[in-house]
């Protein structure tokens, strides 16, 4: 018995640390959005989205573009966005930038 609790605990405990990931992972990517020129609420529901469904390397991939866009002082577009990651060759990335934009536009 002692053996399942212990169990129980580190399964509790992984999932905190992996919400707290994801948190933050989130964070990172609306406000990464946010400065180069998507709205708030587009940026925040995107971002909730990416953490759950991308991996990191996808989510660096977008930020690396997102932080060049606004480098050259120009503005993110869902456009220039899906156009970006449809380059990668990546269907399941595509996907989720694509339908995550779409679900976020009618919210």
């Amino acid at each position: 018995m002692h053996l399942k609790t212990a169990s129980l605990a580190g399964s509790l405990a992984l999932t905190t640390l992996l919400a707290a990931c994801s948190t933050v992972v989130e964070n990172r990517v609306e406000t990464g959005l946010v400065e180069a020129g998507l709205p708030v609420s587009l940026a925040s529901c995107m971002a909730e989205i990416w953490a759950d469904d991308l991996s990191v390397d996808q989510i660096r991939g977008i930020q690396r573009f997102a932080n060049a866009v606004r480098e050259e002082d120009e503005r993110l577009t869902v456009g220039r966005l899906i156009g970006h990651v449809g380059d990668w060759n990546d269907p399941r990335a595509l996907a989720v930038v694509t339908s995550s934009a779409a679900r976020c536009a009618v919210r």
